[in-house]
């Protein structure tokens, strides 16, 4: 019932995306089953009986010459749908699919990303997408084409010899039940191998990437990925030879029992009743037997299709699982949407653990910080900087406390419209293949102001000299990915576009979440100092390991273990001596000595 409900759900989406293919599918598979039946039964009845009654020649070519029509005209249609439309229903569904996959894919909570279960399941959904839609409309308009014909050829045999009916009901239905434990195998076999799978698969990224290219052909990490491929393989093959050997036995199980079910005992039985009972003529004997073996040919090609049905209902459990995702952070249509300009932050006893920890990131963190206020947040690696980043933007829930934006808690307001508030680079930035422009502004160009405004962004992170060597400039396509004369920039000039975002964004407050990791200490302060004559008017929170960079900042805030450890401004922090100044002496010390090295 699963299955049925699961192919059904599949068949909707489907339809949704081209009903004319859906339609056409049915008819191909009619016309097909049809044929079969009007060959082998009717067309081959009709010319023993002519035999047997001396029927003129004239009649059989007449009928002959009807059958060519007929064969001309359905063989036009299918060569058409099958060779022209169909390949336009199959790439219709695929953008249907793909469409409705990746707009589940950015509404599914962050969370979900870091959950090994949903993440499997989105890996055998995002992996069968492509193959699957297209299959379950072939397997499911075969089902139908298939029962068709075996209605039809059931009503002819029950005119001559109806007991062969419930022999071959019997063995179909225990093609069936055979067929079904050999499909769970098979998805048994695929979900426990999706570790495998991703494993293999992450090697194959490695291996081709270009991002990992400098570091394989330098060292020796080749080795260990292929270790861990060919682990991943012998496991795999494991597993597979377990599974597939059960279900090859099940296999011969099925044809022995439909072969002497069917074969056997219903044709024999035709058999024996015209030979020694001389119940029929020889034209109904043909049509008897014919019909009874298309029958047979139907009822396993249906039993065939419904071990497919059924695989086709487990793997779109997983795809249903996906798009029928409910997340917890919702967008809040009739949220409110922040009216000022300049906004107020305020994060009241925050604290925060991952989900699958018992160990909070974050312990009861208090900070308020008002409109234009320029604030750091620093601190070793782990301390919680980043997540604190990510509360802020919503991408997770507190666990404990609030958030408030101007004295509202922030899951009152409209999310798209909370988000717009701020402008934010994460220090895991990606870049897209596509121009600097589009980059910078993460949309296309609507109009000149926009042009504009990604301009005086790209200017203000210091990189508009390498844009203006650019023989397109902001129009040069970034990566090789979609165009071959692509440009591949350094990390420091990828790092300043990802900062140009945030001037490019008209909101009111900037996070910067290691804004200036990439960047020599010259580039950083410069680009340090673009960024707060460009966010004069703009409330900052940045996050850096160079304490250098907080010396200008109104608060800094020490993180240590999840919690704030110290704050206040440079100067006062320097005075306490404590945790602060220790790592910033440390590290100005280390400066130093890198310049009398140089």
């Amino acid at each position: 019932m699963k299955s049925l409900k699961n192919n059904l759900y599949m068949l909707r989406l489907i339809w949704q995306a081209c009903p004319s293919g859906v339609i056409c599918e049915m008819i191909h598979s009619l016309i097909h089953r049809f044929s079969e039946l009007f060959y082998s039964v009717f067309l081959l009845r009709f010319i023993v009986k002519a035999i047997e009654n001396g029927t003129e020649f004239s009649q059989v070519v007449m009928l002959l010459l009807m059958v060519l029509v007929y064969s001309a005209s359905t063989g036009i249609f299918t060569a058409l749908y099958w060779h022209w439309y169909r390949r336009k229903i199959k790439l219709k569904i695929d953008e249907m699919l793909l469409k409705k996959m990746y707009e589940k894919a950015v509404e599914c909570d962050l969370s979900c990303y870091e959950n090994p279960e949903f993440y499997n399941k989105y890996t055998r959904a995002n992996s069968e997408i492509l193959q699957r839609g297209i299959k379950i409309l072939e397997n499911c308009s075969r089902m139908f084409g298939i029962a068709a014909s075996a209605i039809i050829s059931t009503f002819i045999i029950a005119l001559w010899e109806p007991i062969v009916i419930p022999i071959v009901v019997v063995c179909a239905i225990g093609s069936i039940i055979i067929d079904k434990k050999r499909s769970k195998l098979k998805y048994k076999c695929m979900v426990e191998t999706t570790p495998q799978t991703r494993t293999q698969d992450y090697v194959n990224r490695t291996v081709y990437l270009q991002d990992y290219a400098k570091e394989l052909r330098l060292g020796n990490m080749f080795f260990p990925l292929l270790k861990h491929f060919n682990e991943s393989v012998k496991q795999a093959m494991k597993i597979t030879h377990h599974y597939y050997g059960i279900a090859a036995w099940l296999r011969v199980l099925r044809e022995l029992f439909m072969s002497f079910g069917t074969y056997l005992v219903a044709q024999g039985i035709i058999i024996f009743r015209y030979i020694e009972q001389q119940a029929y003529k020889l034209s109904d004997v043909v049509t008897i037997l014919n019909a009874a073996t298309t029958l047979q040919m139907n009822i396993y090609s249906f039993t065939w299709n419904m071990s497919i049905f059924i695989e086709n209902g487990l793997y779109v459990e997983n795809l249903k699982t996906f798009f029928e995702y409910k997340p917890k952070i919702t967008e809040n249509k009739n949220g409110l949407v922040p009216q000022n300009k300049k906004h107020r932050l305020t994060l009241r006893n925050v604290s925060f653990t991952y989900e699958g920890q018992t160990k909070p990131t974050l312990k009861n963190i208090n900070i308020d910080i008002p409109e234009g206020q320029k604030v750091a947040f620093v601190g070793h690696n782990g301390a919680g900087k980043s997540t604190l980043v990510k509360l802020i933007m919503r991408l997770y829930d507190v666990s404990e406390g609030e958030i408030l934006l101007d004295g509202v808690n922030i899951k009152d307001y409209r999310l798209s419209d909370y988000r717009h508030s701020f402008g934010t680079v994460f220090q895991d930035f990606k870049i897209f293949a596509s121009s600097i422009e589009e980059n910078v502004l993460l949309h296309p160009a609507q109009d000149d102001n926009d042009s504009n405004i990604a301009y005086e962004a790209v200017s203000a992170s210091g990189l508009m000299d390498k844009v203006n060597t650019l023989e397109h400039g902001m129009d040069t396509q970034l990566t090789r990915e979609f165009d071959d004369e692509g440009t591949m920039l350094s990390g420091g000039e990828f790092q300043k576009i990802a900062v140009a975002r945030v001037f490019a964004k008209q909101s009111s407050i900037a996070i910067l979440d290691e804004p200036s990791s990439a960047l020599d200490p010259i580039s950083e302060y410069e680009m340090f100092e673009n960024m707060m004559k460009a966010c004069s008017d703009k409330t900052v929170m940045f996050i850096s390991h160079r304490l250098s960079s907080a010396v200008n900042a109104d608060v800094i805030y020490l993180l240590e273990q999840g919690e704030i450890v110290e704050q206040g401004t440079h100067s006062e922090l320097m005075s306490k001596n404590g945790k602060y100044a220790e790592m910033f002496n440390m590290q100005a010390k280390q400066y130093k000595e890198s310049e009398v090295q140089e």
